[in-house]
C-alpha cells in the first residue's frame, strides 16, 4: 500500500514537472523538424506559442494540400495527405468560379463565358486578367510562372477532334489574347490534364502516349512524330489502358502517369528527349507526384514515408487515397485501407493540388496584371 502511495506522489511529481517545462527553450532543431508536419492555420497558431517558436522558419517547401470547391462555391476544403479530415475555408470571392490549373500558390480560375483571374486563396489576393475574346471552351490550360512576375504567360489550348486546334495566350501586361488556329500536322486527340511548360515550350499529352508542343515565341503548334503510345501493360486490355493519363515535370524531366480502368494498372514513364521514347519508371525516390485533371506537380519528400507515392484526387472516409509505387497498392495515411484498385474510394471533383503560399505579401503593382514598371 504504501509502495502504491508513493508512485502516486512520484508520478504527481513528473506531471508536475511536465506542466512546468519551458517549452520556449525547445531546440530549434526540433522545431524545424515539427513543422513540416502542421497543416495551413496550424502553422499560425505554431508562431503565435512564444518569441522563440515564432522565430522558427516556415520551411520553403511544404507539402501540397487538394483544394475542393464545394457546391456552393465559396466554401472551399483542403485535404492534407497526411490527415483525416479537411480544412475549411469559406471564401466568398470565388462564388460561380471554376479551377482550370494551380502553380506556386495561385489559382488560374474561369467564370462565366469570359472571365478569367488569379486568386490566391491564403493571401486573398487577386489579379484580374482581360476577357477571353471567345467563349470558355479550354481542352486545358497553363501559366509559366506566378502571375506577379512580370514573365508569366497563360496559355490555353482547344481541339477540335483530332483535326484542328485552337490555341490562346496572353503575357502579363498584355491587354488581349493572341488566338491561334489551324489544322494539327498529325491526328492526335489530347487527355483532360494540364499542359506542362518545358524548356521555353508547352507540351500537351495525347490520349495514345503522343504529344503536341506549342513554341510561344515563334508562334508555331506541331505534333511530334515520336513517342507514339505509352508502354503497355499487356494484362490490361488496350481500351482500358489509358483511362486517366498526366502530364509532370520532376527534376528537370517530363514524366506522364497513366491509370487504366479503376487503376487497376498504373504506370510512370519519363520522357527520353533525345530518343523521343518514354521509358517506365520503377521508383521515383524521394519525389512524390500530385495528380488531378487540374493541376500536377512534382514535390521532394517534406516528411518521412511520403515519398515514391502518387497522391490522388481521392478520399477514403475522410482519409486522402494515395497510390504506392513500391508496393503498387492504394492506400492511406489515416487508416488501414489497402487495395490494388482504388474502389473503395470517392473521387473529388472541382479540386486541385496547390501548394501552400500563406507567408507572402504582395503590392498593389504586383497584383495590376497591366503594370510593366518592374520589367
Amino acid at each position: 500500500m504504501a509502495d502504491d502511495i508513493d508512485r502516486e506522489i512520484e508520478n504527481s511529481k513528473e506531471s508536475e514537472k511536465e506542466l512546468n517545462r519551458d517549452w520556449a527553450s525547445l531546440p530549434t532543431d526540433l522545431l524545424c523538424l515539427m513543422l513540416p508536419h502542421l497543416f495551413l492555420g496550424d502553422i499560425k497558431r505554431f508562431h503565435n506559442v512564444c518569441r522563440s517558436w515564432r522565430s522558427t522558419p516556415t520551411p520553403s517547401v511544404q507539402s501540397p494540400v487538394l483544394m475542393c470547391i464545394g457546391n456552393d462555391n465559396t466554401r472551399c476544403k483542403f485535404f492534407h495527405p497526411l490527415y483525416k479530415g479537411p480544412y475549411s475555408m469559406h471564401i466568398p470571392k470565388l462564388s460561380g468560379a471554376v479551377p482550370r490549373f494551380c502553380k506556386d500558390g495561385w489559382l488560374l480560375m474561369s467564370k462565366g463565358r469570359h472571365s478569367m483571374f488569379f486568386f490566391n486563396p491564403f493571401t486573398k489576393a487577386l489579379i484580374n486578367l482581360p476577357d477571353l475574346p471567345d467563349n470558355y471552351d479550354f481542352k486545358a490550360m497553363t501559366f509559366t510562372s506566378s502571375p506577379t512576375s512580370f514573365n508569366c504567360m497563360v496559355f490555353g489550348i482547344d481541339a477540335k477532334f483530332d483535326k484542328y486546334y485552337s490555341i490562346s495566350t496572353i503575357r502579363h501586361g498584355e491587354e488581349s489574347w493572341h488566338v491561334l488556329r489551324g489544322e494539327h500536322n498529325s491526328p492526335i486527340f489530347l487527355s483532360d490534364c494540364n499542359p506542362v511548360f518545358h524548356d521555353g515550350e508547352f507540351y500537351c499529352l495525347g490520349q495514345d502516349g503522343n504529344l503536341g508542343v506549342f513554341n510561344p515565341n515563334e508562334a508555331y503548334w506541331r505534333v511530334l512524330d515520336k513517342p507514339h503510345r505509352q508502354p503497355h501493360n499487356p494484362s490490361v486490355p488496350h481500351e482500358l489502358s489509358n483511362e486517366q493519363s498526366f502530364l509532370v515535370e520532376c527534376d528537370g524531366e517530363i514524366l506522364s502517369v497513366c491509370m487504366s480502368f479503376r487503376g487497376k494498372s498504373i504506370t510512370v514513364s519519363k520522357l527520353d528527349s533525345v530518343g523521343m521514347i518514354w521509358h517506365e519508371v520503377e521508383s521515383l525516390g524521394e519525389q512524390m507526384l500530385f495528380v488531378s485533371n487540374t493541376s500536377s506537380l512534382s514535390v521532394k519528400r517534406v516528411v518521412q514515408g511520403m515519398e515514391n507515392k502518387i497522391y490522388l484526387p481521392r478520399i477514403h472516409g475522410k482519409c486522402g487515397a494515395f497510390y504506392s509505387v513500391a508496393s503498387r497498392l492504394f492506400q492511406t495515411f489515416g487508416n488501414d485501407f489497402s487495395r490494388k484498385d482504388w474502389c473503395g474510394t470517392g473521387e473529388l471533383l472541382s479540386c486541385c493540388w496547390i501548394e501552400p503560399k500563406a507567408d507572402t505579401s504582395y503590392s498593389k503593382q504586383e497584383l495590376n496584371w497591366f503594370n510593366n514598371t518592374h520589367r
